[in-house]
């Protein structure tokens, strides 16, 4: 029994006057810990098979990168996707240099992009829309059209020498992106030439990532709609908000489920939800009178108890129980404004989908679900870090210095801390989903 303090008349439920959210599919997991494919037809299909399970765009182009390398043994190798006629760096791995590093050498170059033209290696094969396999990037001999880019070498000291380099085309023969590959290994961990047979396995897994990766974006791009039609209401909810939360949240979930022992499995898995919870966290505004939602923070007594239900609104759109996509959209979705002191909003409730529900006191400590603890850190990092049209973007240090001050009363310390030991994963998010 709920201790009630005021009951909320929200009246009958009726589906049409919300809007409808894109189901997903339940939580997948594949272990980076699974052992290398063979190197033949079936290692490729297995490889294939493994990305069906994934649902998460950003999960499935980091599996698709490394599913890639260990078919053709590459030591490295990024992703490129296309986006507003160019190829933006999208994911980067490289055993050599990242190996044992944080997750934050998956955005680094994400801010960068390239013209999809036949200067540059990834532009050529994007242009022409076939494979391209070199011996050594530095010797090339050919009177061709690109070159290499010894940059990232000259900064990193590392020494790219054979690259295979193809275009990551759906069945339908759009272009997705381009996936390259960089010094192939042998068995004593030699560098060595890309052989015929390398480029055979990977453009027929090209083709079915490009698929893949197609689906997962249009399931993206259903969660964007959803937020764009909050920004239609709420002019601080925008899709880079949206992206830079999600990513947020992930890197702070796996700090935490890491230290608490969970499984990679589980880890994975839940990887994908939390980003589409912490997504949708604030879709219950699209209930919520133009009126209150654009005066900003100057609200009467009322308005502000009338905004305070966004948190049911919202987590009533996600009425699965036997989905763990909607139980944690749902539980992010009500209790990302309670507060670890206990002084937050809504609290206890007996039954959100009822027409009249009783609230009692607010949820304090570890009370408060994880996800939505973890997802009102990367939230409010991110409110305050980004220019809005009412106030400026804080500086860095100020906002790590909020949250400090807050870490025990608004947030939970745990996860603070952990939040502010990762600076740089945070930085390089910030510019990757920059405005």
């Amino acid at each position: 029994m709920v201790p009630a303090s005021h009951v909320v008349d929200l009246g009958p439920i009726d589906d049409s006057d919300l809007p409808l959210i894109e189901r997903f599919g339940g939580p997948q997991s594949f272990s980076v810990n699974d052992p290398p494919p063979t190197r033949d037809a079936e290692g490729v299909l297995k490889s294939i098979q493994s990305l069906n399970r994934i649902r998460d765009l950003d999960t499935l182009l980091e599996q698709v990168l490394l599913q890639a390398r260990r078919l053709v043994r590459a030591d490295a190798g990024t992703i490129y996707m296309k986006a507003k006629g160019r190829l933006f760096f999208s994911y980067v791995q490289n055993d050599t240099l990242f190996a044992g590093q944080t997750p934050d050498s998956r955005y680094v170059y994400s801010a960068n992009s390239l013209p999809i033209d036949r200067s540059s290696l990834a532009g050529y094969v994007a242009a022409s829309r076939e494979p391209l396999v070199i011996d050594d990037v530095y010797d090339i001999k050919s009177d061709v059209s690109y070159s290499f880019n010894p940059e990232f070498d000259t900064k990193s000291r590392y020494r790219t020498k054979s690259m295979l380099i193809v275009p990551l085309l759906t069945r339908d023969d759009g272009m997705v992106g381009v996936l390259q590959l960089i010094n192939a290994t042998d068995d004593s961990g030699d560098t060595v030439t890309f052989s015929y047979t390398d480029t055979l396995f990977a453009t027929q897994f090209a083709q079915a990532a490009a698929d893949a990766v197609e689906r997962a974006r249009l399931s993206r791009d259903m969660v964007l709609r959803m937020v764009e039609l909050s920004g239609l209401r709420d002019p601080y909810e925008t899709g880079q908000h949206a992206k830079r939360v999600g990513a947020y949240s992930v890197e702070l979930y796996d700090k935490w489920a890491t230290g608490h022992g969970l499984s990679v499995d589980e880890i994975r898995a839940n990887r994908e939800i939390i980003r589409t919870a912490a997504m949708l966290h604030d879709v219950g505004k699209v209930a919520i009178s133009d009126t209150i939602l654009r005066k900003g923070k100057n609200l009467n007594p009322e308005e502000r108890k009338r905004m305070q239900l966004h948190t049911i609104y919202g987590a009533r759109l996600f009425k699965r129980d036997d989905s763990p996509w909607d139980m944690m959209a749902r539980e992010v979705a009500l209790n990302h404004h309670e507060r670890w002191d206990g002084t937050g909003y809504p609290g206890h409730t007996d039954n959100i989908f009822g027409s009249k529900i009783r609230v009692g006191r607010p949820k304090k400590a570890e009370e408060i679900p994880v996800s939505a603890r973890i997802v009102q850190i990367a939230d409010v990092y991110d409110a305050l870090a980004t220019k809005r049209a009412y106030k400026e973007a804080w500086p860095v240090t100020d906002v790590h210095a909020y949250l400090r001050a807050n870490s025990g009363r608004r947030f939970d310390p745990q996860l603070i801390d952990l939040f502010l030991a990762m600076p740089d994963v945070i930085d390089s998010i910030s510019k990757k989903y920059s405005y």
